[in-house]
């Protein structure tokens, strides 16, 4: 994963009034923590946090004045529409220590008939900070109608781990809905007139009152 460098100032204003300027100008309102280090308070560029974590970067380095800070993203706070950032949260790491993160999903191809429906956008893997791809290639070129795809059938990359269950569903592949529908009624049709049981007693086609002949005297 390509490294991503911020550049941070320290805050010197807090609450919301202060975080409002600190946004006007283009700064984004920033906790750093953990690992038993001081809590640092900072700002970082609004325009470049948002680029880098929009393309699916999570692990950032973070110069700040006491010196670089490694981090990962832990929480990110928006406006009520969910567009606007308003502010984030790193976490220190270790690089020598293993962490999971949430790994998007990209889909490579299409599918030459179908439908494609993909209920798992992100996989959790596990891995050393300096091995996180910034996300998982599926290519779906060769897939058909009913191919499945699970997270045991990913190739995870080298150093990487999954820790989703492995028969979770990553991505399938469905019958068009129109398609569906003519399945079904051709198949209505054929049991409409399928083997039709044979009624019991009917009259015969030379005897229309169904008299069999035989009468009482």
């Amino acid at each position: 994963m390509e490294e991503i460098i911020f550049d941070a100032t320290a805050r010197s204003e807090y609450g919301r009034k202060a975080s409002k300027e600190y946004r006007a100008q283009g700064l984004l309102p920033a906790n750093i923590y953990g690992l038993g280090k001081e809590n640092l308070t900072v700002t970082i560029n609004c325009k470049e946090f948002t680029r880098a974590f929009m393309a699916g970067h999570r692990i950032v380095t973070i110069n700040t004045e006491g010196g670089q800070e490694k981090g990962v993203v832990k929480e990110v706070q928006y406006d009520g529409l969910g567009t606007e950032v308003l502010h984030v949260d790193f976490t220190r790491i270790d690089v020598h220590q293993k962490i999971v993160l949430d790994v998007a999903i990209e889909i490579v191809g299409a599918v030459a008939a179908g439908v494609l429906d993909v209920p798992l956008k992100e996989v959790k893997v596990e891995s050393l900070p300096t091995g996180f791809p910034s996300s998982i290639p599926v290519n779906i070129t060769e897939l058909k109608i009913g191919d499945v795809i699970r997270v045991g059938d990913l190739e995870p990359p080298e150093g990487c781990e999954f820790t989703d269950d492995s028969e979770a569903l990553v991505l399938q592949v469905s019958a068009p809905l129109d398609l569906e529908e003519e399945t079904t009624a051709e198949d209505g049709a054929e049991t409409e007139g399928a083997d039709e049981p044979e009624v019991v007693g009917k009259p015969k086609e030379d005897d229309p009152d169904g008299d069999s002949g035989d009468s009482e005297e």
